[in-house]
């Protein structure tokens, strides 16, 4: 390819340019047009990020690693697990790069990162080695993506044969036993899965992904046990990944073992303190276990990132009412309807919690607006018949 085919092909290049700082996001944006690139696509956070790759066409991503609500990494692996998005290049931007970082990006698959602050020319030379990467894939990785369509269209053994013929070419390759692995576990060949993904440990023995295949085989085979031993081993090799700290935690919980399942949401969101969207999940598993002073927590920590989630104040005021602290309750409803006056729910549930504090005038007022909101809103009908029936 000539260099004004190049030129041209660079214009056609849509990225999308992810960080919660508008400075940095104009500075990205500054620089890919330096460098010739005019479609660009902007996202301040994971959620907003992840709503335009599922919408917009996006060639390539440079993504902030730690953002709220959902971060780089989460949003890395969203895509990853999406077979329309899996092969978009990511870019990660990082103020710093250790140990745990390199691991993160080992198993999310990054394509490149950045460390704060950079210069225009640092985004050129990764974003042509991405490129070039992309364009002239290894004969393994050539393997490997063949494997992926296959899989893809359900032609499972023509899969299995692109991941023998990469094998044939290198018989060391983890990811090559990972994939493998990870095919056997979706045909329900258990036993094929687990040799697969021990081989791929044996070969490199801080390969988190395999020890999360390993897991997943031993849940389906009902040895939770090993199923959590998988899991902690994965979380020694890459210890800052929030996503594998919560599903110890769920697994944990409904072992019983409540003290353990704390510890690792705490490490989750320890990992990443601005994820707001795995935040609200954890207090919701609180929640449905009873454990309302923990759930109350986690959605204060939300709403102080998200001031306007209605949903969680209306979570927070069903964890207050739980524990009996209507007046709490009471305070949130309000704080919400300040944001969202116009949801009937809102009306319902502080009703609920004015009934709750045996305050019933103020009670019937709310189911009242509730139902001026909505006239077939079921449930505060009923109620207020059963007040008027008492009466």
């Amino acid at each position: 390819m000539g260099k004004e085919d190049k030129e041209r092909d660079k214009k056609q290049l849509r990225f999308l340019v992810v960080d919660d700082m508008i400075h940095m996001r104009r500075t990205i944006r500054n620089m890919l047009r330096q460098l010739g690139y005019v479609h660009i696509v902007e996202a301040e956070n994971g959620v907003e990020a992840w709503e335009k790759l599922s919408s917009v066409n996006i060639d390539m991503a440079v993504v902030d690693w730690n953002m709220p609500q959902m971060t780089g990494v989460e949003l890395l692996r969203k895509a990853r697990a999406d077979d329309k998005l899996t092969k978009i290049p990511f870019i990660m931007v990082t103020a710093e790069v250790d140990e745990g970082t390199i691991a993160e990006a080992a198993e999310t698959d990054v394509d490149a990162y950045i460390i704060k602050p950079f210069v225009a020319k640092t985004l050129e030379e990764k974003i042509e080695s991405v490129l070039e990467k992309r364009e002239n894939p290894s004969p393994v990785d050539t393997h490997l993506r063949l494997a992926h369509v296959f899989a893809g269209a359900g032609q499972f053994n023509k899969a299995i044969d692109e991941l023998k013929a990469a094998l044939d070419i290198n018989s060391r390759n983890p990811r090559v036993y990972l994939v493998l692995g990870d095919l056997y576990n979706k045909r329900g060949m258990l036993d094929d899965a687990e040799k697969a993904y021990k081989k791929a440990i044996s070969l490199q023995e801080k390969f988190a992904r395999a020890y999360d295949g390993l897991a997943d085989v031993y849940t389906k085979k009902g040895d939770v046990e090993k199923s959590i031993r998988a899991m902690k081993d994965a979380i020694s090799k890459s210890p800052r990944n929030a996503m594998r700290q919560t599903s110890l935690g769920k697994v944990l919980i409904e072992r019983g073992m409540v003290e353990e399942a704390k510890a690792a949401f705490d490490s989750a969101v320890k990992a990443e303190p601005r994820n707001t969207v795995m935040q609200a999940e954890i207090g919701e598993i609180f929640l449905a276990r009873d454990m309302d002073h923990e759930a109350a927590e986690l959605f204060h920590t939300v709403l102080r990132t998200n001031p306007n989630d209605v949903h969680v104040y209306n979570r927070l005021g069903i964890a207050y009412r739980k524990q009996g602290k209507f007046q709490e309750a009471i305070e949130e409803y309000k704080k919400a309807l300040m944001v969202d006056p116009g949801d009937e729910h809102l009306y319902y549930n502080l009703g609920r919690a004015y009934m709750e504090a045996s305050r019933v005038d103020e009670a019937i007022l709310q189911f009242k607006k509730a139902l001026e909101i909505y006239p077939d809103f079921k449930e505060a009908r009923e109620v207020l018949d059963k007040i008027r029936n008492r009466e």
